[in-house]
C-alpha cells in the first residue's frame, strides 16, 4: 500500500473543506432562486386566497411585488418571464445599455411570487377559471407580434405571415382563481396602413429593440460594401420613426446620439449621410407637452439634424427602392420606401412603428359574451338591491365603444353589461384590471407607465387592507412628464394644480441640461432592483469614457 506524506495531507484538507462549502452554498442559493417551495398553481391553499395576474409589465409586475405574501397566493400567468423597465428601452437600442440591464426576472430570489410562463386564452366568470396555452417553447415572445389588431387578424394571409410550427402549439390547462387582475396590455396599431404589419419594425419589448439596433448596423455594413450604389446607400442611411410621443422621440434622439457619436468614428466615409426623420399625423411633437415645451423639443432637435415631419400622413411601406415595378418581395441586403401623402415615395433603411395602441385578441375576443351570469361574483347596480338577474338577458362583458379597453369602475373592478335599450349593469367584485387595456370610467388616466404604476401600487393597497369596497375611488396622480431630446438635453413638464400650495413658483418645466439631469436621476432610482441600478450607473460611466456598445448580434 502507498502511503501518502503527512504533510500532503495537510494541504489537502483544507481544500475539501472549501469545497464542500461552496457545493452548500451552490445549492442553497440555487433552492433559493428556483422558489420550488412556493409553487401553489397547482396546490390548494385554503388558508389564503389564490390571486392570478394575468401580464407581468407595469401592471402585474409592481402588483404581484405589493402584495402580501402572507394574505394572498400571487401567481403570475403571462407569455414572457421577465418584466421590461420600458423608459430605458431606448437606451437599449441606442446602444447605451445591455438589454440585461433593463429587465427583471419574474422568478426571483426575494420573492414569492409564483409564475407559469404562458398566454390567458379564456375566463370562465363563473366558475372562477382560466384556460392558459403555454408558451416556454413558443418563438417570438420577446417580440410585438404582428397578427393582434382587430382589423387585420381575420384576413391574415398566409403570404405575408410564417405558419406556426407544430410544436409551437403549447399544453392547454386550466387554473383557478380567488381574484383575478388583468393587466395584459396592448398591442401596436398600424391603422390598417398597407405593408406596416409585416415590414415595419414596433417598439414595445426587448426583441423590438434588439431588432432596431441590429438593423442600423446592419444597414452601415450594408452601405459600406463596394458592390452599393451612392443613391442606395443615401436610402440604407435613412431611418425613419413614425410616431413623435414620448417613445418616437426617445428613440430619434437615441438614435441620433449613437450615430453621430459612436457610428460615424467607426464608418468615417459615411460622414453625412445618415439622417432620422421623425414622422407623426399631429402637427407637433410630444403634443401631451405645453406649446412652449413642444417647441422647444422640436427646435432642438432639429438643430441636432434630426428631420421633423410633422402633419405627414403614412400611407403605405414596401420593400425596394423608390419607383421599383413590383413584385416588392422582401430583401433586408436592400432599402424600403416609404410613401407619404405630403412627400410621395421615400427611400429608408428602416422604419419603426411607435405609434398607436389596439386591444390584443384575449380583450378583443375573448372576453366578450357572458354565457352565464356569475352570481356568486357579479353584484347587480340598481337603486332597489334586487340581484336577481333579467331573464332571457345577454351579458357581456363591459368596454369602450371606440378603443375596446375594458371600463372598470372607480375601484378598477370590471363590469358586465346587458344588450338592451336600457342596459342593465354589474360589477364583478373579484375581477380587476389595470394598465393600458383598462379605462376607470371615474377618469381615465393616460396611457403611460406612471399612471399603470399608481394603478397597481393603489389595487395592492386596497387588497392588503381588505377596503376595496369602503375605499375612495383610484385617482391618478400627474407627477410629471420627461422626455430625452438627444446631446445631453431632455424636457421635463412639472404639473401644476389649480389652487396648489406653491403652484405659483414652481416653473412650467425644466428644459436642457438641467431636465437631462433630472432625465437621468429619476430612471436611475425607478430602476426596480439595486442590481439594475449600479448595472445602469456604472454603464453609463463606461460610455462616457469608452463609447457605446456598437456589437451587432
Amino acid at each position: 500500500m502507498r502511503l501518502i506524506p503527512a504533510h500532503t495531507i495537510a494541504h489537502k484538507r483544507p481544500s475539501s473543506c472549501l469545497l464542500v462549502s461552496i457545493t452548500k452554498f451552490i445549492t442553497t442559493s440555487r433552492s433559493l432562486a428556483t422558489q420550488i417551495s412556493h409553487s401553489t398553481a397547482f396546490r390548494e391553499d385554503h388558508e389564503k386566497e389564490r390571486v392570478v395576474i394575468l401580464g407581468s409589465g407595469w401592471g402585474g409586475y409592481n402588483l404581484s411585488r405589493q402584495l402580501s405574501p402572507d394574505k394572498y397566493n400571487s401567481i403570475i400567468i403571462s407569455p414572457r418571464s421577465y418584466f421590461v423597465f420600458t423608459p430605458l428601452l431606448t437606451d437599449a437600442a441606442g446602444g447605451s445599455l445591455d438589454f440585461s440591464h433593463i429587465v427583471e426576472p419574474i422568478r426571483d430570489r426575494s420573492s414569492k411570487v409564483d409564475f407559469i410562463q404562458a398566454a390567458a386564452r379564456s375566463v370562465n366568470f363563473t366558475e372562477k377559471t382560466i384556460t392558459c396555452e403555454a408558451t416556454v417553447v413558443k418563438s417570438g415572445v420577446t417580440e410585438t407580434p404582428r397578427s393582434s389588431e382587430e382589423e387585420e387578424f381575420q384576413s391574415h394571409s398566409t403570404q405575408s405571415s410564417t405558419p406556426q410550427r407544430p410544436w409551437e402549439t403549447g399544453q392547454s390547462f386550466t387554473i383557478p382563481y380567488s381574484k383575478l387582475i388583468i393587466a395584459v396590455g396592448t398591442v401596436s396599431k398600424t391603422f390598417n396602413t398597407p405593408g406596416v404589419r409585416e415590414n415595419a419594425l414596433f417598439f414595445k419589448d426587448v426583441g423590438d429593440a434588439r431588432k432596431v439596433r441590429r438593423r442600423v448596423r446592419e444597414c452601415f455594413e450594408l452601405a459600406v460594401l463596394p458592390t452599393t450604389s451612392p443613391e442606395l446607400r443615401s436610402h440604407l442611411l435613412h431611418f425613419a420613426i413614425v410616431g413623435a410621443g414620448p417613445t418616437g422621440t426617445e428613440l430619434a434622439a437615441s438614435l441620433r446620439d449613437f450615430i453621430t457619436k459612436d457610428l460615424i468614428a467607426l464608418y468615417p466615409a459615411l460622414k453625412g449621410i445618415p439622417r432620422i426623420s421623425l414622422y407623426d399625423i399631429a402637427p407637433k411633437v410630444l403634443s401631451m407637452f405645453d406649446e412652449k415645451l413642444s417647441k422647444y423639443a422640436m427646435d432642438t432637435m432639429r438643430k441636432e439634424g434630426i428631420e421633423i415631419k410633422t402633419s405627414h400622413h403614412v400611407q403605405s411601406l414596401r420593400w425596394g427602392e423608390p419607383g421599383a415595378s413590383p413584385p416588392y418581395e422582401m430583401d433586408p441586403k436592400r432599402c424600403l420606401t416609404l410613401s407619404t401623402k405630403e412627400e410621395g415615395e421615400v427611400g429608408v433603411g428602416m422604419c419603426v412603428w411607435a405609434t398607436g395602441n389596439a386591444m390584443n385578441k384575449f380583450i378583443r375576443d375573448s372576453l366578450t359574451t357572458i354565457d352565464t351570469f356569475p352570481t356568486n361574483s357579479a353584484l347587480i347596480n340598481n337603486s332597489s338591491g334586487d340581484q336577481t338577474p333579467p331573464s332571457n338577458a345577454t351579458w357581456h362583458v363591459k368596454k369602450h365603444p371606440k378603443t375596446g379597453a375594458l371600463l372598470v369602475d372607480g375601484h378598477l373592478r370590471v363590469q358586465l353589461q346587458t344588450d338592451s335599450d336600457s342596459p342593465t349593469t354589474a360589477t364583478l367584485h373579484d375581477v380587476f384590471a389595470i394598465g393600458d387595456n383598462a379605462m376607470p370610467e371615474t377618469g381615465a388616466p393616460p396611457a403611460t407607465a406612471q399612471a399603470t404604476f399608481q394603478e397597481a401600487k393603489w389595487l395592492a393597497a386596497r387588497l392588503n387592507s381588505y377596503d376595496i369596497n369602503t375605499a375612495p375611488p383610484f385617482s391618478f396622480r400627474n407627477l410629471g412628464t420627461l422626455a430625452y431630446l438627444g446631446d445631453a438635453k431632455a424636457l421635463l413638464q412639472i404639473p401644476h394644480q389649480e389652487g396648489g400650495k406653491g403652484a405659483g413658483y414652481l416653473p412650467e418645466g425644466l428644459t436642457g441640461r438641467m431636465a437631462w439631469v433630472v432625465w437621468n436621476s429619476a430612471y436611475l432610482t425607478m430602476s426596480i432592483s439595486w442590481r439594475n441600478k449600479l448595472r445602469v450607473g456604472f454603464r453609463w460611466l463606461l460610455n462616457r469614457i469608452f463609447g457605446r456598445d456598437v456589437s451587432r448580434y
